[in-house]
């Protein structure tokens, strides 16, 4: 049940997120008339700002014994590699094959809300769990288990 409360409140930020995201993109190119991609740059960089603090108070908030400085640190990781893979998607829908700015759009922010979920809860706001002897594992997906792990022969 705990996981299911959790990817809603993701799910809701995620929404809020891409609801900053698209407003502001929007506005960039409507009323400023700014260079798509250019316009994505910075709403990237705002939804970014919305989705850390929203889920590291919210979605994930029951690890706050992490600091914010290593969250922080771990979010701006996943949130470069997640803005390269998204900047290079949209370019490649948008200029390459032709697919209209809002629909690159639409499906570069899908993919990146899959990815940035399991990455998010596997490593960004994942606590390690301590190391004695009456340590509880800790929940979650653990990505560097899965990146880790070795098919069966």
């Amino acid at each position: 049940m705990k996981r299911i409360l959790q990817i809603g409140k993701y799910i809701f930020v995620a929404v809020l997120s891409a609801g900053s995201d698209w407003v502001v993109f929007t506005v960039l190119i409507s009323v400023f008339n700014l260079e798509h991609l250019a316009a994505l740059v910075v709403a990237r960089v705002v939804g970014g700002v919305v989705s850390f603090l929203s889920n590291r108070y919210w979605t994930w908030g029951r690890n706050h014994h992490i600091t914010l400085t290593k969250q922080g640190l771990r979010f701006i990781i996943l949130y470069a590699v997640s803005y390269a893979i998204s900047i290079s998607e949209f370019y490649l829908l948008n200029a390459i094959f032709g697919l209209s700015a809002y629909a690159a759009k639409l499906v570069t922010d899908c993919t990146c809300f899959i990815v940035n979920y399991l990455v998010m809860n596997g490593f960004v706001f994942r606590a390690k769990p301590s190391s004695g002897a009456n340590a509880a594992p800790a929940k979650g997906y653990d990505l560097n288990a899965s990146l880790n792990s070795q098919p069966d022969a």
